[in-house]
């Protein structure tokens, strides 16, 4: 091109430059089709060899997904237990007794041949106790009705007899003979004081409309005339003093002063409420106090067929001390109560502490109001319940919730503590088919070991208003991860619920001072509250299933990040990660007909 524009510039000839410059783009356009020839095939063998390892990728995952279905299926027959474990067979000196002639055929049968054929011979022998259960009830049910016909025929001498009575009576008196039982028994509770009497009156009606609970006085009419007869003897005493002894009196009493002054009413209250499986039983004890004018209560548990109550010992104080706020019973509310102790040399802290070490229970501001004493709180108000029906019921009610309340928290404790409870089967999991985690252990641990393993990551541990606190370990696994969680139940439950601490060991320690999905974490568990539950769902078995499940995304979603995937994706959700934050979708929702897993 240069030579052709050169001679061209001269003005010489061109038609042989020309002709030699045409044939070279010939040559130059072949030479570009076969560039492009080469790029295509090039291309081609590209595209085979990537769906090659897309094929080769897929069957990876599919065989990995057969190897996690084969594991889980591994774990369910390990984990499968026959029904037959949860029966009571009988003993095997009782079996010989009762099928003395089946052992000889028993030679030639395997181990489980020979439980099917104890199971079968089990069967048979209860088809035939029930056959004579159900002749006895018959039996009893014609009993009943011949009994009854029977009192119908005596109810007919009821007007003669009762005419008789009358008009023996004056004999019965002559002779002291006891034969009205309920009127002697009755005559008992026009000596209780008046703060009892209140209270025992209006228990006495509630009690007809609610059958949770009864009420009785203790105590024998003999014992309340010998405390009189020694009160009026004291007083007669004290009259003849002389007034040389008041020097003495301004020194400290002894212990043995303060039992003679400081001493109950011999008759008090029992208030007995049966848990709703009747084993426990729940016994407040009211007594009141004449020197401090006052009633005192201390809950004593009862069970009924020997069984152990697992829980917070102090359950009992617990379920009185924290039924209404700033009322823990730690002070006496009576008005002026101190200036009448002064004349003793007494302080109410010492009558307090009194009654506290010696078992009579605590002068709650809640309790005097339901016998309508005047109370003044710690905070100086004054209260004086007149509708005493209406509050009484209203106490008793908060007290049975609490009661109940309590009752479920230890069931679920003890479940958790012995792995009584199937998990899998709980109808707190929310997502049956995807329980990839086992709960370890759960243990409890003292309120040391708490804040030792939980240093810098809660600081406020110091009990505040009485309330006091019971911790428990429990451990969490899947695979090579391994999840602690801390959990504190406050006494005040259900007032406030329990706290979670989570700890988590896997690629080192997570907690939620280092790992925002941990903390969320935490949130998610510590947030659900006992008004979000369906009916019949218990609290800590839900709090549980929000912490294996947000533990089973965390791990499926921080797996993805790593160089070696140890955890797949099992869970339904959409996306790992949303906003800036980079949630995790621990909730887990209903969308559309599905069930999924959202942030």
């Amino acid at each position: 091109m240069d030579d052709l524009f050169e001679l061209k510039s001269a003005g010489h000839v061109l038609e042989l430059k020309q002709s030699s410059g045409v044939l070279m783009f010939v040559a130059l356009k072949h030479s570009n089709r076969k560039v492009k020839r080469n790029i295509k095939s090039g291309r081609d063998e590209l595209h085979l060899q990537k769906s090659k390892v897309d094929l080769s990728r897929l069957q990876l995952q599919n065989l990995l997904y057969e190897v996690s279905h084969l594991k889980k299926e591994i774990v369910r027959c390990q984990k499968f237990k026959s029904r037959d474990t949860y029966l009571e067979l009988l003993s095997d000196k009782e079996y010989a007794s009762k099928f003395p002639e089946e052992g000889s055929d028993k030679t030639n049968m395997s181990d489980h041949q020979t439980h099917l054929y104890r199971l079968e011979c089990e069967l048979r022998l209860r088809k035939e106790l029930d056959n004579q259960y159900s002749a006895l009830l018959t039996s009893k049910q014609e009993l009943l009705q011949d009994n009854l016909k029977q009192t119908q025929k005596y109810l007919s001498f009821a007007p003669a007899l009762r005419t008789l009575l009358e008009s023996t009576k004056p004999l019965h008196d002559a002779l002291q003979l006891s034969l009205d039982v309920e009127w002697k028994l009755s005559s008992i509770f026009k000596y209780l004081p008046r703060a009892l009497y209140i209270l025992f009156i209006n228990l006495q009606a509630l009690q007809r409309t609610r059958k949770e609970f009864a009420s009785k006085v203790v105590g024998f009419e003999s014992d309340q005339q010998m405390q009189e007869l020694l009160l009026e003897t004291e007083n007669t005493l004290k009259e003849r003093r002389h007034f040389t002894e008041k020097s003495n009196s301004c020194e400290a009493l002894p212990d043995n002063t303060l039992d003679r002054v400081l001493k109950c009413h011999p008759l008090h209250i029992h208030l007995v409420i049966d848990s709703p499986d009747k084993t426990f039983e729940l016994i407040l004890i009211v007594r009141y106090w004449e020197l401090l004018k006052c009633v005192t209560v201390r809950a004593q548990l009862n069970s009924t067929n020997n069984s152990n109550f697992q829980g917070d010992a102090n359950l009992v104080e617990d379920l009185l001390g924290h039924l209404y706020p700033d009322d823990t019973g730690d002070h006496i509310p009576i008005p002026g109560i101190e200036y009448e102790l002064q004349n003793l040399n007494l302080t109410a802290e010492q009558c307090l502490k009194y009654l506290v070490e010696n078992g009579f229970g605590k002068p709650y501001c809640w309790l005097q109001s339901m016998c309508s004493i005047a109370t003044v709180n710690k905070k100086q108000n004054f209260r004086h319940e007149f509708n005493l029906h209406k509050w009484i019921r209203k106490v008793f009610t908060r007290i049975l919730k609490r009661w109940r309340s309590w009752l479920r928290l230890t069931q679920q404790i003890r479940g958790l503590t012995y792995k009584d409870v199937d998990l899998s089967a709980s109808k707190e999991n929310i997502y049956p088919d995807g329980l990839s985690c086992s709960l370890v252990q759960w243990t409890a641990i003292s309120s040391e070991e708490f804040n030792i393993q939980n240093a810098g990551l809660i600081y406020n541990l110091t009990p505040s208003n009485g309330i006091t606190y019971t911790s428990y370990r429990a451990v969490i696994v899947r695979g090579s991860a391994k999840m602690e969680c801390f959990i504190r139940i406050p006494s005040n439950y259900p007032l406030d619920i329990p706290l979670w601490i989570l700890s988590v060991h896997w690629n080192g320690r997570h907690t939620s001072m280092n790992n925002a999905a941990i903390k969320m974490m935490e949130f998610w568990t510590n947030s659900l509250q006992p008004s979000q539950l369906k009916k019949g769902n218990r609290l800590l078995y839900s709090q549980l299933f929000r912490t294996i499940y947000s533990f089973d995304i965390f791990l499926e979603t921080e797996g993805a990040m790593q160089t070696v995937r140890e955890y797949n994706k099992e869970k339904p959700y959409i996306s790992a990660f949303t906003k800036r934050i980079r949630l995790r979708p621990y909730k887990y929702i209903m969308k559309g007909s599905t069930f999924t897993f959202k942030q």
